[in-house]
């Protein structure tokens, strides 16, 4: 008898030479390890060519779309056939199809086709960020008219969805309340929501599943001493993760933490900005670029501290993997990853967002005190995927 299929289509997934996106491999390699299913992988690219990454083969399909993702749908269902040409390409048998996974907003509508096309078939739909209704269509993103248009369409195709998969419980928020913005002070946020007399999306169901770590590849074993106090900070360099306040909290601790030095792993158009500050304000930093998956263990360890100040932040595998390789982190406060938290100890590892005084008193307290660190909740991939696997079946 056939194993059952699931389908991954996904943007978020590393490609021969760019391990970023490193979360969508985990899964799929969590849920491939379960041995429930066969997992085949699928993402989108100008042209159509499939290649493998950590072992396990992806298959691509083209599909045309507007610059900035304006009218995302405008050739909804020729692309849906480039998917499911792909789906046959890659030798699947529509009947041993069980679920089709699809990642972000825009993903909804080859969970849909694949849900039309195969009479077993799950329509599944993970959010991995606080913008995830849909309404980022780059140079139109705030244009009110537009919005106007585009948000019944959003708001329609999350209700044909069987199960939404939310990384926090504030990503989740972030769907059920729309156009509602009181969760949130960012202005940009608020901005693309405004004036919108729309009722929420009533979404089927939902389940949190936080970005889980590979525990085979980041613990805390091989950590090795080393002089000074050294923080790490990985993350693209955008607007949103805001490397820039964690170097003007180093300028204000200057030398009251012995031998603080900052190291940065990422690429992005606000590197430049934050390398310019770091020479002009004497601050000891260093700017590496991505390194590969199983890499990055290895730098955690060698970390007094990770912080990255992200104030808009859906959940941040980033930090949870540094927790596993035995570093302590700091996040802002009002982010996914307080989900994990005890509420007891987020005054210790949650600053305010954008406030470098605090986030320079969070990290002196931590240097003076060198607090163990606790989460209340697992943070292993293998039990995660485990627990959401049972919620499926059980549906």
């Amino acid at each position: 008898m056939s194993k059952d299929v699931y389908l991954y289509v996904t943007p978020y997934f590393p490609r021969p030479g760019d391990w970023r996106y490193a979360y969508g491999y985990d899964f799929a390699h969590a849920v491939e390890k379960s041995g429930r299913y066969r997992v085949e992988v699928f993402v989108t690219g100008p042209r159509a060519e499939d290649y493998e990454v950590g072992g396990i083969r992806v298959h691509a399909f083209p599909v045309r779309r507007l610059p900035s993702n304006i009218l995302p749908f405008l050739w909804r269902r020729r692309n849906e056939r480039s998917f499911l040409d792909a789906v046959r390409r890659a030798g699947v048998d529509g009947r041993d199809v069980a679920v089709c996974h699809g990642n972000t907003a825009n993903y909804a509508v080859y969970a849909l086709a694949a849900k039309r096309a195969f009479p077993r078939c799950l329509a599944v739909l993970q959010h991995h960020d606080l913008f995830c209704f849909g309404l980022r269509s780059g140079v139109l993103r705030h244009c009110w008219p537009y919005n106007m248009l585009m948000f019944p369409v959003w708001r329609r195709l999350h209700e044909q969805i069987d199960l939404h998969v939310f990384i926090s419980e504030r990503c989740r928020t972030s769907l059920l309340v729309a156009p509602d913005t009181g969760w949130t002070d960012y202005p940009l946020y608020k901005k693309q929501m405004r004036w919108l007399p729309y009722r929420p999306a009533r979404i089927r169901d939902s389940v949190v599943l936080h970005n889980g770590v590979d525990r085979s590849l980041f613990f805390a074993e091989g950590r090795r001493p080393h002089g000074g106090f050294v923080i790490g900070c990985v993350g693209n360099f955008v607007e949103l993760k805001d490397q820039i306040t964690l170097l003007r909290a180093a300028e204000r601790l200057g030398a009251s933490v012995e031998g603080l030095r900052v190291v940065f792993v990422g690429s992005g158009e606000r590197r430049a900005e934050c390398e310019r500050y770091a020479a002009e304000h004497g601050i000891d930093a260093e700017f590496r670029d991505e390194v590969r998956h199983e890499e990055l263990a290895e730098f955690y360890r060698g970390l007094d501290l990770f912080v990255l100040p992200s104030f808009f932040e859906g959940f941040g595998c980033v930090y949870t993997e540094a927790w596993c390789c035995g570093t302590p982190f700091i996040a802002c406060e009002g982010q996914g990853i307080e989900d994990v938290v005890p509420p007891e100890d987020r005054a210790k590892w949650l600053c305010r967002p954008r406030d470098p005084d605090d986030l320079a008193a969070k990290i002196a307290a931590y240097a003076e005190n060198r607090w163990e660190q606790r989460l209340s909740e697992d943070c292993d991939i293998d039990v995660l995927v485990a627990g959401f696997l049972d919620r499926l079946e059980n549906r």
